[in-house]
């Protein structure tokens, strides 16, 4: 495990070289750290397993790892730099119209080569427009983390399922209708209340709210 995390931040901090000049392995070892946090947090308390060891994993997390990496960089591609990727005559227009198929194993080396040249690609954009990327970053990591209600610790009830009636979590919180069950997972020694629908898919309390990056922009003036 120690190996891959050294290789992969040793690829990522020579290619980010680039646009920040020297970063000690070190300074960089806390600057990943503190970014996978809460990142982790977000797939403990969403029953996503965090692997301790680099796998390649089943195909169905193949899968929605390319759709979620792929997703993000279209829309951003589509709609934030206002440009429409075409292949062979077609244009894609959106973000989330493509299928994703299994056509080979997984190789790690190239795994990690290509998300260490995403990351660089990543960074190379945040450099080239000027944009604050990682108080943007900080502040999505914050938002996701609203999907989950943190329990206050008068909220006295023991269950790892809530019944309906305790669905409030003492906050007068309200779920959407697509919610069948309430989990109580306990992260960090905290206690968060997590709704999901038949499929398992965590839902957003009433409590969320969406994320509105304009200010940050202003304050750039980007």
């Amino acid at each position: 495990m120690r190996i891959w995390i050294a290789r992969g931040a040793l690829v990522i901090q020579r290619k980010l070289a680039i646009c920040y000049g020297n970063l000690s392995l070190s300074a960089f070892r806390v600057v990943l750290l503190m970014k996978d946090k809460k990142i982790r947090q977000f797939m403990q308390l969403a029953g996503q397993e965090v692997c301790a060891s680099f796998k390649t994993r089943e195909e169905a997390t193949r899968k929605l790892a390319a759709q979620l990496l792929l997703s993000e960089v279209l829309e951003y591609v589509i709609k934030g730099l206002g440009v429409t990727p075409e292949f062979n005559g077609t244009k894609i227009t959106d973000a989330n119209g493509l299928n994703y198929l299994i056509h080979d194993k997984a190789d790690k080396i190239e795994m990690l080569d290509g998300l260490a040249d995403v990351a660089y690609t990543m960074f190379w954009n945040s450099c080239a427009f000027g944009m604050p990327l990682e108080e943007a970053f900080e502040l999505v990591c914050d938002n996701n983390l609203e999907k989950f209600v943190l329990l206050e610790e008068n909220f006295c009830v023991s269950e790892v399922v809530l019944k309906e009636q305790f669905w409030h979590c003492g906050q007068a919180i309200v779920w959407p209708r697509e919610v069948v069950k309430v989990d109580v997972l306990t992260v960090d020694g905290k206690r968060f209340a997590v709704g999901k629908d038949e499929h398992g898919k965590v839902r957003k309390p009433s409590s969320y709210s969406q994320l509105d990056l304009s200010k940050l922009v202003d304050n750039k003036n980007l």
